[in-house]
């Protein structure tokens, strides 16, 4: 009985993420996008609209390095924050929501493969409950101008 109750516990987490109405992600930058220490990024942030209410909390945007083109998990580190506030998207044309953003990045950030994360914390329905979501993308951090 005690496998069951965890086979159940496992296949409703895994619904609860695939279901998840948040799905928060960066439009920009791209995979791949070489980013240098000290140089302003414009960041887009981009949310699917949503069947339930949605009130946003706030995001925080960060970049880490990879050690041996390793990342590291964004929900146990972020690394450097580069902003951390509110998240007013705008409705989009094509459907969704975004907002965008400047950050710079900081001066002694290292060259090599990076990760550029946004964490987003939003309340969901009529209860609410809180939902909690992590949105990546790998870059490169190039060595200094």
């Amino acid at each position: 009985m005690k496998f069951f109750s965890s086979v159940v516990v496992l296949a409703a987490a895994a619904a609860s993420a695939i279901a998840s109405p948040g799905s928060v992600k960066i439009g920009y930058p791209t995979p791949g996008t070489i980013l240098f220490p000290g140089e302003n990024v414009k960041v887009q942030v981009i949310q699917p609209n949503h069947m339930d209410t949605n009130i946003q909390v706030g995001i925080a945007l960060a970049i880490d390095q990879c050690e041996n083109n390793v990342c590291d998990d964004p929900s146990q580190k972020l690394g450097s924050v580069l902003y951390a506030g509110q998240f007013e998207p705008t409705a989009s044309i094509g459907g969704g929501r975004y907002q965008n953003f400047t950050v710079t990045l900081p001066d002694y950030i290292g060259a090599g493969p990076g990760i550029f994360t946004v964490t987003h914390l939003s309340l969901i329905g009529a209860g609410p409950y809180p939902e909690l979501e992590y949105g990546s993308v790998s870059v490169i951090i190039g060595g200094r101008r």
